[in-house]
């Protein structure tokens, strides 16, 4: 039993009827109230009916009485509108800070949900409602993945609040950054980010129509060129770019240890990354207009599926030789992983802060008619009776499964709320 737990009781109304205070007065609870996310009283706004007078204020909810005192809330003014004290062990008198009684209510709790809270919290299935979330309404469980879908696409909106606050709200450079990031597939994400971040994209569009010159900037600026620990002409002739290029600019890089090689297949080493980088932003001539139009008329990964200059096919760090492929092009499912993880959601959040409703209605349609994606967590979801019939359903499901099922978020889920109270 825990805090979380009675707040979850106390919201849902799932305690056992006929409440009455520690005093003995009747208690109807008319509205549970708001749930405070924040500092204060842990719901706003409620109304409760005690004997035959109607109170509206906030509610506090604690397991015993004594937490009241332990947590300061008779010293505190702000407990001061505190109408209901709700406990789950017995209670005799709580006190605000005027020395003035508050009513006092035991919730008693079925054995049965109980019983189903602790199977959610304590059992080791791949999630928590795996043994019941067949038993769902359907149509509940997927207004909640409708949720997730949005949840999902909006995660990223602190990192593009904060990168558009230090670009002075320049869209097209946040993009730059965010799709730098995404080349880093997690592992090199934040040197990629840190990359970006100081190289202006208006630098990079004066110079689009020259690849040489865009491996230089990249690769000078992420460190590579900063005494470099393997050299050849290549390189040293990309040194001499940047360096004329740098006391141009006023340049300042990022340091070359950052990167990592470790455990990275080589096709996903950073320098294979940056060069693939290079490449778009050369083909696109550093305008990513084509990038930022999702149609369903055409492969929507084709404008991503892109490779190296030839240096890069005989090479997988800078100044070592290795075995020649006939290409190096970026892979469909890291064509698709950018579009859906980077793209997808930067197009719906420029739509939303621009309150282009019609636009971020059209992106979500765009998921809904993609095919879905394979992967082993979808498979796990498929074989509890889960099926991901589109993108849309598969991203909501990822996002679920990471955000929610891992942490045991059951009693923040709407899937949970189904398995506890059976409604």
């Amino acid at each position: 039993m825990n805090e979380e737990f009675l707040q979850f009781i106390w919201q849902q109304k799932a305690y056992r009827p006929n409440l009455v205070s520690t005093d003995n007065e009747t208690i109807e609870v008319i509205h549970p109230g708001i749930k405070n996310t924040d500092g204060g009283p842990d719901f706003f706004n409620a109304k409760v009916k005690i004997n035959d007078t109607l109170w509206a204020g906030n509610v506090e909810i604690h397991i015993n009485e004594k937490e009241w005192y332990e947590h300061k809330h008779h010293l505190d003014p702000t407990y001061d509108n505190v109408i209901l004290h709700v406990v789950q062990q017995p209670a005799k008198q709580t006190l605000n800070s005027k020395n003035r009684p508050i009513v006092v209510c035991q919730l008693h709790i079925s054995n049965h949900l109980i019983h189903d809270y602790q199977k959610l919290y304590f059992n080791e299935q791949w999630i928590p409602c795996a043994h019941a979330i067949n038993k769902v309404d359907p149509f509940k469980r997927d207004q909640w993945l409708n949720r997730m879908l949005i949840e999902r696409l909006e995660e990223k909106s602190r990192l593009i609040d904060k990168l558009l606050k230090a670009t002075n709200n320049n869209w097209d450079q946040v993009f730059f950054i965010l799709l730098a990031r995404s080349f880093g597939f997690g592992t090199n994400g934040l040197p990629f980010e840190m990359m970006a971040q100081q190289t202006p994209l208006s630098l990079l569009l004066k110079h689009a129509g020259q690849l040489f010159q865009i491996e230089a900037i990249l690769f000078g600026q992420a460190g590579f060129l900063d005494a470099p620990r393997h050299s050849d002409d290549y390189t040293k002739t990309l040194q001499r770019e940047y360096g004329f290029l740098k006391n141009k600019y006023k340049l300042q890089g990022i340091q070359q240890h950052l990167w990592k090689f470790m455990r990275l297949r080589p096709m996903n080493f950073p320098t294979v990354r940056i060069a693939q980088l290079a490449k778009l932003i050369y083909l696109t001539r550093g305008s990513f207009d084509k990038l930022l139009t999702l149609t369903n008329n055409t492969d929507p990964f084709q404008k991503l599926s892109i490779d190296t200059s030839d240096y890069w096919l005989t090479h997988y760090q800078l100044g070592i030789p290795g075995k020649k492929r006939s290409t190096k092009i970026l892979g469909e499912q890291s064509t698709k992983r950018i579009t859906y993880n980077t793209i997808v959601p930067y197009m719906f959040l420029y739509a939303a802060k621009h309150k282009q409703e019609e636009q971020k209605e059209k992106i979500i349609d765009y998921l809904y008619q993609q095919p879905t994606e394979k992967n082993r967590t979808l498979e796990n979801w498929a074989n509890i009776g889960v099926i991901s019939e589109n993108e849309a359903h598969a991203q909501a499901l990822l996002y679920l499964k990471n955000t929610y099922c891992d942490h045991k978020k059951c009693l923040n889920c709407h899937i949970g709320h189904q398995v506890l109270c059976k409604k």
